[in-house]
């Protein structure tokens, strides 16, 4: 087995596990998943799992398994905050429309490209909860979903625009939420 294989593996493996401790502090109450950002990440991340593994991803396939994000989903609906305003039903309709693109074009890439372009949208519900000083994120499970993307950019053993834009997305925005939590984590609280 090749290291790539290996590192995207592992980036898989340390992907799941950080759901642990993410549905832990989920049911603790420390954690209150966005509902749109986690089921826009669930819809999409069934889209992308399917379009990244026909556009030749192997090595790094692993990470896009989105059976921790359908949990988290799941978990929102009554642990969660946010609601189905038109900003977030508009993101669901365009992981649809993503959807209905690869299938018109048969071309995976049209399809992993525009649910990225949502994915984005989906990362700014968390992103502003965490701004807004909320504190209900696990830096945890953050730390180990940026280390897993970028074990999942090492394990990329074929250099093309469809297989390493993905991963290294995933780094940049992980990077960003971590580095919020990290920002509003240091800030002193008010007594």
């Amino acid at each position: 087995m090749e290291i790539q294989a290996i590192l995207g593996i592992a980036a898989g493996v340390i992907s799941t596990a950080a759901y642990i401790p993410y549905f832990a502090s989920i049911l603790k109450g420390r954690t209150r998943p966005n509902r749109a950002t986690w089921w826009i990440w669930a819809v999409l991340g069934i889209i992308i799992c399917a379009s990244y593994w026909s556009v030749g991803a192997r090595s790094t396939f692993w990470y896009t398994l989105p059976i921790g994000m359908v949990t988290t989903a799941l978990l929102s609906l009554k642990y969660g905050v946010g609601g189905w305003t038109p900003f977030d039903r508009l993101c669901l309709g365009g992981a649809a429309a993503g959807l209905l693109l690869w299938w018109v074009s048969g071309i995976p890439f049209t399809a992993l490209a525009v649910g990225m372009i949502i994915d984005m949208i989906g990362y700014f519900p968390t992103m502003r909860k965490i701004w807004g000083g909320s504190g209900s994120e696990d830096r945890l499970t953050w730390a180990m979903f940026l280390a897993a993307a970028v074990l999942n950019v090492a394990a990329i053993d074929k250099w093309t625009l469809e297989i390493a834009f993905y991963p290294l997305y995933i780094v940049v925005f992980n990077a960003l939420v971590l580095a919020l939590i990290l920002r509003e984590s240091a800030k002193p609280r008010k007594s």
